[in-house]
């Protein structure tokens, strides 16, 4: 009984250490280098201070012609470009005929379970690919939700004439030095997004 204690409490100690070390790392992602000019820069949706971060970057990546259009796939029906300027206080000017915005849908009886959230902005995000002939886009989002965002597309898109670059934002403070499991808030969301990407795996079809 002592030994299976004994070995229960050091795998335990040992998946713990394996999280610290590697957790993060593993939802996480490098930016990658960007073949050509993309068509959309898409902006998955987050907690107000993340979205704000992911959109600027877009802003950034349309402004800098590494895309032509800034996608921001599933948003609620009343705010509109203007009120993302307002909101986000973007000085960067884009015009509206730059940004798409693609609005929430009544959630159908059929679709259960709720596949919401990053799926459903992946099937946004290849409906509107379809109805405006795009072919390439650049997914940003959190550094640490990249991972569930490559499952997504790579689950909801069946065509293999799309491309899909990933550019990872960094939620942390780049001066912070500390480590990553050191910031209590940041550990919550990572175990949260451990969560969901086990949900993701079995449920995205």
């Amino acid at each position: 009984m002592y030994r299976w204690v004994v070995g229960g409490v050091g795998l335990v100690l040992a998946g713990l250490v394996g999280f610290l070390v590697w957790g993060n790392d593993f939802l996480s992602m490098e930016p990658g280098q960007i073949g050509e000019k993309a068509d959309l820069a898409v902006v998955l949706a987050g907690a107000p201070p993340e979205d704000r971060e992911r959109v600027l970057v877009a802003v950034d990546l349309v402004q800098a012609e590494e895309s032509r259009v800034l996608l921001l796939p599933v948003r609620h029906r009343a705010i509109d470009w203007p009120w993302f300027v307002r909101r986000y206080r973007i000085k960067a000017h884009l015009s509206e005929d730059r940004v798409l915005i693609g609005r929430e849908e009544s959630p159908k009886p059929e679709s259960w379970p709720d596949l919401g959230g990053t799926f459903a902005e992946a099937r946004k995000t290849l409906e509107i690919m379809r109805q405006h002939h795009f072919s390439s886009a650049i997914i940003v989002s959190s550094n640490y939700h990249m991972r569930r965002a490559r499952l997504a597309f790579a689950r909801a898109n069946q065509d293999p004439t799309l491309v899909f670059y990933f550019h990872p934002v960094d939620y942390r403070d780049p001066e912070d030095s500390d480590p990553w499991w050191w910031d209590s808030t940041y550990v919550m969301k990572v175990v949260d997004e451990y969560v969901k990407l086990l949900a993701g795996y079995i449920f995205y079809r």
